[in-house]
């Protein structure tokens, strides 16, 4: 790993375009997670896309910029509706920089 460590609220950047973000998109994360007993990290990006990252992925895909997002910290992801509703609420807005949607 050559980044910083990753916890709910740290700020990434998209290296690239993906199906997911555009090169430079900036995004948060949302949650942590283990499958396969391997780690895992979601991610939410400025214009709403979100997707699951391995760590091998955010190597390749990712800038970790080591910066957390404190009012994220606590986030309590749920699903994916939920995800959805509180980004479209502004509840990420604070990561971005960016007024809500209305």
């Amino acid at each position: 790993m050559t980044h910083p460590p990753i916890q709910l609220g740290s700020l990434v950047r998209a290296k690239r375009d993906t199906g997911i973000c555009s090169a430079g998109e900036r995004g948060v994360c949302y949650e942590r997670y283990r499958l396969d007993k391997r780690p895992g990290y979601s991610f939410i990006f400025e214009r709403g896309g979100y997707d699951g990252f391995s760590p091998d992925e955010v190597e390749l895909m990712l800038e970790v910029s080591g910066d957390v997002c404190p009012q994220l910290a606590d986030y309590q992801f749920t699903n994916v509706l939920r995800l959805q509703k509180d980004f479209y609420e502004g509840r990420f807005a604070d990561a971005f920089d960016i007024a809500p949607a209305e």
